[in-house]
């Protein structure tokens, strides 16, 4: 397991860049790229391994894009509970 963190850790530039699609902010795709290490720290080590098996670096990176692209648009995801909720109420003042 070790070697597919170290994989997905390696992969964290390539989701910085695809997170400048949806915001050009660096704070906001910094919190939301920590969310998805999170996310996969936290993910199934079964199911992380599946996909690592079946795809390799490019079944990581493309689960990861999913997860980075809800992050953005979803108002049920992680990152909209633990940041943006609280940021809209407090500007919204």
């Amino acid at each position: 397991m070790n070697k597919i963190y170290q994989i997905i850790a390696d992969c964290r530039e390539t989701f910085i860049e695809m997170s400048y699609t949806f915001s050009q902010d660096i704070n906001e795709i910094e919190e939301i790229v920590q969310e998805l290490m999170l996310y996969f720290m936290q993910m199934n080590t079964e199911t992380l391994k599946s996909i690592y098996e079946k795809d390799g670096k490019k079944g990581i990176i493309s689960y990861g894009a999913v997860v980075l692209r809800r992050s953005f648009t979803s108002p049920r995801s992680p990152y909209f509970y633990k940041y943006k909720k609280y940021q809209e109420t407090f500007v919204g003042y």
